[in-house]
């Protein structure tokens, strides 16, 4: 850490002092991760970001909440500087030159911070249908920011073992931590009973649409979708 003073500089101005300390560095790897992203290489800037959060902790940290524009890191940053002039302006300006990163930066942040990977799904659906095998199917695309993760088109059936299995990974991972005697902080737990209360709600009204033959098997060991009737 920078010595002001004769005193240790605590973040986030040891962080600033880091980064004008190697200014120019800094800026070639922010240039090089935003001409990838305005080549449309997402993964590749998000593996960037990754690489110098890894290697330069705190100047990352720090480069992230001055192009998210946090107000708590400048009112912090004067608070460090007292009687001195923060470069607040000058870092202000960096921020805006560098804003197109805002929101890779601020998910991978998320990832460190948090311990995340990908975080923030988002998603992207369509609806398709074949009259030849009668088949609805979903079209559905999953992202992290412009990061797409997977995608798969498959019928209700496959759609809903899917959904089935994380559910049931989440209930299994909870029972895990309550065994553990781990707290889960009260934020997630109301976040999880919502979530819980909306499923309840679309489960409730697809049940309408459910119409199983007295003679269908409903068995609960699904088969993978397979249709090989080509002609």
């Amino acid at each position: 850490m920078a010595a002001t003073e004769g005193k240790t500089t605590e973040p986030p101005r040891a962080w600033v002092e880091q980064f004008y300390d190697s200014e120019a560095e800094v800026r070639g790897v922010l240039d090089d991760i935003r001409e990838a992203h305005l080549l449309g290489e997402y993964e590749d800037v998000r593996e960037k970001l990754r690489a110098f959060g890894e290697a330069e902790n705190g100047l990352f940290r720090a480069i992230a909440l001055i192009v998210i524009d946090v107000e708590t890191f400048y009112s912090d940053l004067a608070e460090q500087y007292e009687d001195e002039t923060p470069p607040i302006e000058d870092l202000k300006a960096l921020g805006s030159e560098y804003s197109r990163l805002d929101d890779p930066i601020e998910l991978v942040l998320s990832e460190r911070i948090n311990e995340l990977q990908n975080p923030q799904p988002g998603l992207r659906r369509g609806f398709r249908y074949s009259d030849e095998t009668e088949l609805p199917r979903l079209d559905y695309d999953i992202y992290s920011g412009d990061v797409e993760l997977c995608q798969f088109i498959h019928p209700p059936s496959q759609a809903l073992v899917l959904a089935q299995s994380i559910v049931n990974s989440t209930h299994l991972l909870l029972e895990r931590v309550e065994a553990n005697g781990d707290p889960i902080a009260s934020a997630e737990r109301e976040r999880i009973a919502t979530m819980h209360d909306h499923l309840t709600e679309e489960l409730t009204e697809m049940a309408e649409y459910i119409e199983a033959a007295p003679e269908e098997d409903t068995s609960t060991n699904l088969d993978p979708f397979d249709d090989h009737s080509f002609y």
